[in-house]
Order: structure tokens, then sequence, then C-alpha cells
């Protein structure tokens, strides 16, 4: 794919367009204390990966009943830890207008359940994007205490909705579930090394700051609008 021919961009959510990880994080522990489980010394609260995964890097030897407790308390008090601190990374929603204003089309695909991501994005990016795939629009989806849909299965259900030329489009996200997605589907990459995953070197491009993604991006937006201009 050459830098010039992008007609789409696929965001993934926390850790690339909003900074959430204190809510999260805050409400797995008021969980955790609410269902009488200690947080081990030596152990962090990942975010990003499904809820389940996420209580399962921390208690492996969990029962399947302690992790939908866990789930439930959690969601119930979602309003109280994450949404009141869950805020858009400094300009990304000005990358949304601008890419809006070029005609790009933007689409969200993440983990995190609909009913809560709909109200961060009604919140702070309303009419900005396209269109948002969770696990639950997935045929093969079963219920929100299990991990049956991989980020790679989500992409692939987005892209065959929308019938998304993966030659002409980019991915962003911060996690190598992401990255992966990204490959496994035909897509360029671009690490949001900003986010919570870590350093991703085996995507396509590299974001260490907000400000980095959105030059890549726009680098190949513009460098399109251009081109087109010239002909």
């Amino acid at each position: 794919m050459g830098i010039n021919t992008i007609t789409s961009v696929i965001f993934d959510l926390d850790g690339t367009l909003i900074d959430s990880k204190t809510g999260i994080v805050n409400g797995l522990k008021n969980a955790f204390k609410q269902c009488r489980l200690i947080l081990p010394k030596d152990k962090t609260i990942p975010v990003g990966p499904p809820l389940r995964d996420t209580i399962l890097s921390i208690f492996p030897n969990i029962s399947e009943n302690k992790i939908e407790k866990i789930t439930e308390t959690f969601r119930d008090a979602y309003h109280k830890y994450d949404l009141p601190v869950s805020k858009p990374f400094g300009g990304v929603v000005e990358l949304l207008k601008t890419l809006k204003e070029y005609n790009i089309k933007t689409y969200i695909a993440t983990y995190k359940p609909k009913i809560f991501s709909q109200k961060i994005l009604e919140k702070y990016f309303k009419g900005l994007y396209e269109d948002l795939i969770t696990p639950t629009e997935l045929p093969t989806w079963v219920s929100i205490y299990e991990n049956n849909c991989t980020k790679t299965d989500i992409v692939e259900f987005l892209i065959k909705k929308h019938s998304i030329d993966c030659k002409r489009c980019v991915m962003a996200g911060d996690a190598i579930t992401d990255i992966e997605a990204a490959h496994k589907n035909g897509i360029k990459s671009i690490a949001a090394n900003y986010g919570y995953g870590g350093n991703l070197n085996f995507a396509h491009y590299s974001a260490n700051t907000t400000k980095e993604l959105c030059k890549i991006i726009l680098s190949m937006v513009e460098s399109q609008e251009y081109q087109e201009e010239a002909v």
C-alpha cells in the first residue's frame, strides 16, 4: 500500500483514542475488594485485553462463578469508576474531525462492551466515526463472561460489514492483538506506543505520542489529497 492511497482508518479505543486506565484499574480494584480478593503485590492490572483475560492474568486459578461475580460488580460500578475519568488523548478529537473533512471513513474496533463504548463515544466523538464494532456484534459471540472473539475476528467482521478495501486502510492500536489483527487482515498497522501495550516494534509504523499518530495518518491523507489535486 502506497502512502497516498488511504480511504479508511480503524482505531482501537482504550489506550489509543481514550485514556481509560485510571477508571478501569480503580473499578477492578473495587470489584476485587467486593468479592473478597486481594490483589497480589507482584501483579499489575493490564488494560486492554478482554475483562475475563485480565482477571485470569491476576488470578489464574479463579473459578468461573467468581469471574462472573467480578465482572458483574465491575460493570455495575462502571459509571462511578470508568466513565467520569476516561478522556480522549490530546489531539485525537481533532484528528477524527480532520479525517471526516477529508471524507476518510473511520471505524472503531474494541473489546469494550458496546453499552460502555457508546457512552464514551457519544460523550466525546459523536458524529466522528462510521461504526463501532464490539464482540457482541459477531455471530460467534457467546456471553460477557467468555472471551470467544479475538480482535482479529472483530476487525474481520468490520471489514466484511463495510466492504473495506484492506489495501487502502490503516489500523491504529496499542496492543499486540491490534497489530496482529491488522496484519492477519492484510491492513497496514500503526502501533500506539503511548498506550498500555508497550513498544510494538513489529508494526508498520510507530507512534510514541498522539502527535506522532496524527502526523502519520494525516501524512497519508494529505499526500493523497495533493496527488488528486495535481491530477
